[in-house]
């Protein structure tokens, strides 16, 4: 008997709504004072201040924000659940209101870039305050201040200088829910009868708040609601009550049918140029499976061309290039793909190069040879997950750069070289090591580019002399020479990017600062057709998705 996946259908209720908000480091959400927000004041009362935090950056030069009534003017300090400037969680609160009355907690560490629970509480009936962090009992004032300050005059604030997305933040006036180590609930959070503040938790709307409490921004459209939340979804034991639909297009998406696999689909470019000494930062993304037009997604953290992209189903990684031209550069920058969002820094290369071939699996990102002062053999590798810097893993069979790459779970290949070759090798990606010969392309050429879905590698025209339509491919788990598949729409078929959603490689950008994307199917040999345009015409540049060569 086969399972049914539950995951992407909704009944009569909808599809899940449930979200965080996306937060820039320079703009919050405030709501006006009221009794909600206002934890132990006025009397000695039991409470629960809880959220989600996704945090990207280290605040700098002030406090990051969760949920806060304190204002250092006029002597306002009440309490600030927050991130402090050394990344450290921490929790604030003030009798009087003044600097001389206030008490902090420290918990620890918050990492970047992973989602952490946090929850602060006060036991009345033990006088005491708790901090805690993905549910560990981190820090406690059993000598805890029996109310806090009434400051009935500051707003209530929430994201302000955090940078990266906050979800479900829930206070609750009258309950402490947690009073020793416990286990977060992978479900988003709910209220109960004490629940008065329960926000950042639509997809849909970043002011949405499910107790009727009113929030403003402080520049309209700068806080964002996002689908990226940190819970797990079950697979199994969903009863349906109503009529079934799809939240997505109406066929069931990827024939493997994998859950790991649902609702992705999105292809991001970033970098590249549209002229001499004209580097982009650029970055625009598309739903790989429908055909149309480009979006602008965010902006690379500096402007650059000759970079290369790679990524796991969570995030995307640009490396190395010029910038500006012809300097090259180590940097590596990176993406939560979900969210339209500029890129941050990752770390640095262990060689500053341009145009190095950019292979990855769930895990690992390998960067593989490119231009130094001249060609380069060096590869690389980084940890998707983890941002630092890159770590040697081997080396080319020769000095290379401009080559195409493609890559399954388990291989990495890169093909061509500057000057022209039909050379192409492999890694095992998982394993460090030199390279490996894997047989020839049809034609020698430079400059292409390549896609693959978890079995089959395709690579995309090149240089040779002038720029070449064709197409051909290899299947990666067998060594061997690349066959025919078909041609490109037009000769002008260098500089370009390619990705895919393990089902269709789209072709974007390219030699003539062209802006067409075009498409082909891996597993099915003939010509790419028109899907599309990029935001603006470029070569050069990178890409990368969630779901590329079998993720």
């Amino acid at each position: 008997m086969a399972n049914l996946r539950t995951n992407n259908l909704f009944g009569e209720s909808g599809q899940d709504s449930n979200g965080s908000a996306v937060f820039d480091g320079s703009n919050h959400l405030t709501a006006a004072n009221a009794t909600a927000f206002r934890v132990n004041q006025g009397s000695s009362e039991d409470f629960t201040i809880e959220a989600w935090i996704y945090l990207t950056a280290t605040p700098v030069g002030a406090n990051a924000r969760i949920a806060s009534i304190y204002h250092t003017s006029g002597n306002q300090r009440s309490y600030m659940f927050y991130i402090h400037t050394d990344d450290q969680l921490k929790f604030n609160y003030a009798s009087s209101g003044t600097a001389g009355s206030v008490s902090t907690l420290a918990g620890g560490t918050v990492p970047h870039n992973q989602w952490v629970h946090v929850a602060v509480t006060h036991d009345s009936s033990a006088t005491t305050v708790r901090l805690f962090k993905n549910g560990l009992l981190t820090a406690a004032d059993t000598g805890a201040h029996a109310t806090y300050h009434a400051n009935t005059s500051g707003d209530f604030t929430t994201g302000e200088d955090f940078t990266g997305n906050i979800s479900n933040l829930h206070i609750t006036r009258g309950t402490c829910k947690y009073f020793d180590t416990f286990t977060p609930s992978k479900e988003p959070i709910e209220e109960d009868s004490n629940t008065t503040v329960l926000c950042l938790n639509s997809r849909f709307n970043p002011l949405s708040d499910d107790k009727s409490n009113t929030f403003t921004q402080t520049s309209d459209g700068a806080v964002k609601a996002s689908s990226f939340i940190p819970f797990d979804r079950a697979d199994s034991g969903n009863i349906f009550n109503g009529p079934i639909k799809h939240n997505t297009q109406g066929y069931m998406y990827f024939p493997s049918g994998r859950t790991e696999e649902r609702g992705r689909g999105r292809a991001i470019w970033g970098g590249g140029s549209n002229g001499s000494s004209n580097e982009l930062s650029t970055m625009d993304y598309l739903h790989i499976q429908s055909s149309g037009n480009a979006v602008t997604f965010g902006e690379l953290s500096d402007s650059r061309n000759e970079v290369r992209a790679c990524g796991s189903s969570t995030r995307g990684v640009w490396a190395g290039g010029r910038s500006p031209h012809p300097s090259v550069t180590d940097v590596m920058d990176f993406v939560e793909i979900v969210t339209t969002a500029n890129a941050v820094d990752f770390g640095n290369l262990t060689v500053a190069r341009a145009a190095v071939a950019a292979v990855s699996n769930q895990t690992r990102g390998c960067f593989m040879a490119g231009f130094v002062s001249s060609n380069t053999n060096h590869i690389d590798f980084i940890t998707i997950a983890t941002t630092g810097n890159a770590t040697d893993f081997g080396d080319t069979l020769g000095n290379y750069q401009a080559q195409g790459r493609a890559m399954s779970p388990t291989r990495g290949l890169a093909a061509g070289n500057y000057g022209a070759s039909n050379l192409i090798e492999f890694i095992t990606i998982a394993t460090t090591g030199n390279s490996t010969d894997f047989g020839d392309r049809t034609i020698a050429a430079f400059s292409l580019s390549g896609t693959s879905d978890n079995t089959r590698g395709v690579f995309t025209g090149g240089q040779n002399p002038s720029g070449s339509n064709v197409i051909d491919f290899v299947t990666m788990a067998t060594t061997g020479n690349a066959t025919d598949f078909g041609d490109l729409i037009t000769a002008n078929g260098s500089s370009h990017a390619d990705t895919s959603n393990s089902i269709v490689g789209c072709i974007g950008g390219g030699q003539s600062n062209t802006n067409t994307i075009e498409k082909i199917t891996i597993q099915t040999t003939g010509n790419a057709v028109d899907y599309g345009d990029l935001t603006v015409g470029r070569a050069q540049l990178g890409a990368t998705s969630d779901s590329h060569g079998g993720l």
